[in-house]
């Protein structure tokens, strides 16, 4: 059974469809090849919309849309859709999947309407459907920047010996990159259909705990500052994912965050699917 990738250009599905076998759909093609969907067209943070304030109703929402009824009309069976931490919003320190959802920020605000429509959308038609919460994604060959991913960005600065500043006791739930694609994979083959999955360790890491890890590693003449969180911060400060449903899958993160720091301050060989598969031991 074949598996059709939407949004294989990205970090996420680039890494993705090194690992394992499936169809990356052309950006502007609608038409999946497949009865299979791994869907992972998104904007990624929540602030695009201070430049374009259509670009998350557009790209989360529109564009969603038209791809599920390609689906539709190509007798699509299993819908998985890719969503994120940011629809807990801040009053969920360590949510499982069935807590009441509260997102703020227009990024997250069309992650959750976009789950809501794929889930409504997908029951309409007799569509299954799955929706995928990724936590903080690290460990790819991209840096990149704050909007893409702020720990990669971070660690660069230090790289660069400049100073970074992360709010006191700010903590996520970290996962590498190889982790989410093999948490990804196993919910699509063998996850419950209409279930929703949260995606991570279930472990809370301190932001600034990394970089002085980071800064240890690379001998970074940079500092790491801490600022208080300001008031109007719109996530929960300490966070991580409840992951049990995943966990009962069999599910097992193999990369802990200390281990893919040190990889992404100094080899790098988990950074791109091609080099974990043949240095990973």
């Amino acid at each position: 059974m074949g598996l059709s990738l939407y949004g294989g250009t990205g970090i996420i599905g680039t890494y993705f469809s090194g690992l394992y076998d499936c169809n990356s759909i052309p950006r502007n093609q609608l038409e999946p090849l497949d009865d299979e969907v791994l869907y992972l067209i998104s904007t990624t943070d929540n602030t695009t919309f201070k430049e374009d304030p259509f670009i998350d109703v557009d790209t989360n929402l529109m564009q969603l849309m038209r791809r599920l009824e390609a689906c539709r009309n190509a007798g699509v069976k299993t819908f998985n859709f890719v969503s994120s931490w940011f629809v807990y919003g801040s009053g969920n320190s360590c949510p499982n999947e069935e807590v009441i959802c509260d997102p703020k920020g227009f990024y997250s605000v069309t992650k959750y309407a976009a789950e809501k429509l794929c889930r409504e959308y997908c029951n309409t038609h007799g569509i299954y459907y799955r929706i995928l919460r990724l936590g903080n994604v690290y460990g790819s060959s991209d840096y990149g920047s704050t909007k893409r991913n702020a720990l990669h960005h971070l660690i660069g600065c230090l790289k660069s010996h400049e100073d970074v500043t992360v709010y006191i006791n700010l903590s996520r739930d970290f996962i590498h990159i190889l982790d989410a694609c093999r948490a990804i994979d196993l919910v699509c083959k063998q996850g419950n259909i209409n279930s929703t999955y949260n995606i991570g360790t279930g472990i809370a890491t301190r932001l600034g705990d990394c970089l002085d890890q980071a800064k240890e590693l690379l001998g970074s003449q940079g500092c790491v500052l801490r600022s208080n969180v300001p008031s109007d911060y719109e996530q929960a400060v300490r966070f991580s994912l409840d992951c049990g449903r995943l966990f009962r899958l069999g599910f097992e993160p193999q990369i802990a965050i200390k281990q893919g720091i040190t990889d992404l301050c100094l080899n790098r060989k988990f950074c791109t699917p091609d080099r974990t598969l043949t240095e990973q031991k």
